[in-house]
């Protein structure tokens, strides 16, 4: 506390200085200024944490403790109810009650030496205990199931944690920086808790085997690994997460096993020397960044399964052409972008929407059909395509983002008569040929519910729905169970089908 009075008694003094004769509180009007005896000021020792719980800090034993039930609020850096008093605090008790620990709620608590964690709190916050540079030794109790990224990040002297059966999810760097992970890494280079491998970025084998035992590939476990050139994943493992292999550049081969349903974000982001990837039947989603940059990259197989390739998942790759699977709906944005030698597109007639930037910069590009069932072509989905040669644009009342840049001003567009896109070429200048007349589209009924396309609605149905969700069989006929009329089949249309099927009998 004798730190806190001197620096509020500094702060006075430096506001009472004079500067060209004036006190420099003076000089800035648009400021007021009360000042008052260091003394006299009064240091917040405690309060409210969360909506049922209080804190309290004892001057005289450097404690500070966390009372009541239920969770604990999150904050950012330095901004939590006891920040002031970071230097100060030797020593946390959380006393049992409390379920959570917030975000950044100890960080930089730099003379913390020891924290009594409770059967009663789940989870650990993101930068719970951040740059608690004196912490030795934390025992978690086998309570806790989650702990968050960079938890104990720059706790460098902290040489002893037990980490209960109980945790299934460790986020990224969560102990990077402490004593114990360095321990860690030189009993075994592949750091293994509770099946989540969470660290082998100091691995410098060229070939990896992971083993059975591990069933999730953490966050950035191999980012940087510049030396792998393969590494085997068992059907052990269900989960890779974001940044797993990133930035692997001498890794030229990935065989994900089928039990792995999730490709996440940024998994192979920068592995430029990765020239094959087995995606199997269970994926389903394929997120933002997954393969960017894996400039080595010429062909991949996309399965039926994957209903979803989000953003940038497959940019400045080296595919040389693309055959989108019969289960996506819509191409999001700058999903192929800049995959500069991507010569053919076959898009099935799934597909309804073309994100912005989808396939933009793709300067080999010469032709594309797009098909009666795509609805609309976003901004700049075709743009910077400059070997593009001819756009065909089947569906005569395509939506057409109304931009010069949506459609490469190299291509001559083919459409029907008075279509939007003649409409298009006629506005921006484009030559148009016509396909002629555009044929009459039959009516036909759509039986609600019918999934299999058997002409009838029934339980039957709703299994097949359930399965394609589950990554397994095929959805012919979404429309008949896209209740919800976004043109995305999610669990929410399984509901509403159950309900419809309850509803009917």
């Amino acid at each position: 506390m004798r730190k806190l009075k001197a620096l509020l008694a500094s702060m006075t003094a430096l506001l009472c200085l004079c500067v060209n004769g004036l006190p420099i509180a003076e000089q800035i009007p648009s400021m007021h200024f009360i000042f008052a005896s260091a003394e006299n000021l009064e240091v917040v020792t405690s309060g409210t944490c969360g909506e049922n719980l209080t804190w309290n800090f004892e001057e005289s034993t450097e404690t500070l403790t966390i009372s009541g039930t239920g969770a604990m609020k999150n904050w950012d850096y330095a901004e939590s109810c006891w920040y002031h008093l970071h230097e100060n605090i030797k020593k946390i008790i959380l006393e049992d009650g409390v379920t959570t620990i917030g975000n950044y709620a100890f960080s930089s608590c730099s003379t913390l030496t020891s924290v009594t964690i409770p059967d009663s709190v789940i989870t650990i916050g993101d930068s719970a205990f951040f740059h608690c540079e004196s912490l030795t030794s934390v025992t978690i109790s086998d309570s806790v199931i989650a702990i968050g990224e960079s938890a104990f990040l720059g706790c460098y002297a902290l040489e002893s944690i037990i980490i209960p059966d109980s945790v299934t999810t460790i986020g990224v760097d969560a102990f990077s920086g402490t004593s114990w992970l360095e321990i860690k890494r030189n009993e075994n280079p592949l750091v293994i808790i509770n099946g989540i491998l969470i660290d082998g970025t100091t691995c410098e084998q060229k070939e990896i085997i992971i083993p059975d035992s591990v069933t999730a590939i953490g966050n950035s476990a191999f980012h940087g690994c510049t030396s792998l050139i393969s590494v085997t994943i068992p059907a052990s493992v269900t989960t890779i997460e974001n940044l797993a292999f990133s930035y692997c550049s001498a890794l030229e081969a990935i065989v994900i096993p089928n039990s792995v349903t999730i490709i996440k974000e940024n998994t192979f982001y920068g592995c430029e020397s990765l020239t094959s990837v087995t995606i199997p039947a269970s994926v389903t989603i394929i997120e933002n960044h997954a393969f960017s940059y894996c400039s080595a990259l010429e062909s991949v197989v996309i399965p039926n399964s994957v209903t979803t390739i989000e953003r940038l998942a497959f940019s400045y790759t080296g595919l040389t052409s693309v055959v989108i699977p019969d289960s996506m709906i819509t191409i999001e944005d700058s999903a192929f972008g800049s995959c500069y030698a991507l010569k053919s597109i076959i898009l099935p007639d799934s597909v309804k929407k073309i994100r912005n930037y989808a396939f933009s910069y793709c300067f080999a590009l010469e032709s594309v059909i797009i098909s009666d069932s795509v609805t609309s072509i976003d901004s700049h989905a075709f743009y910077g395509c400059d070997a593009l040669i001819s756009v065909t644009i089947e569906n005569p009342e395509c939506e057409i983002y109304d931009n010069e840049y949506t459609i490469s001003d190299t291509a001559t567009i083919y459409g029907y008569d008075n279509s939007t896109a003649q409409a298009y070429a006629e506005t921006y200048h484009r030559n148009f040929v016509s396909l002629g007349t555009a044929p009459e589209k039959p009516i036909t009924e759509i039986c609600t519910g019918d999934a299999n396309k058997d002409g009838d609605f029934n339980i039957l149905d709703i299994i097949v729905l359930q399965k394609w969700l589950l990554g397994s069989g095929n959805l012919p006929n979404w429309q008949a169970v896209d209740f919800n009329h976004d043109e995305m089949i999610t669990i929410f249309d399984l509901v509403l089908t159950k309900k419809y099927y309850l509803k009917n009998l």
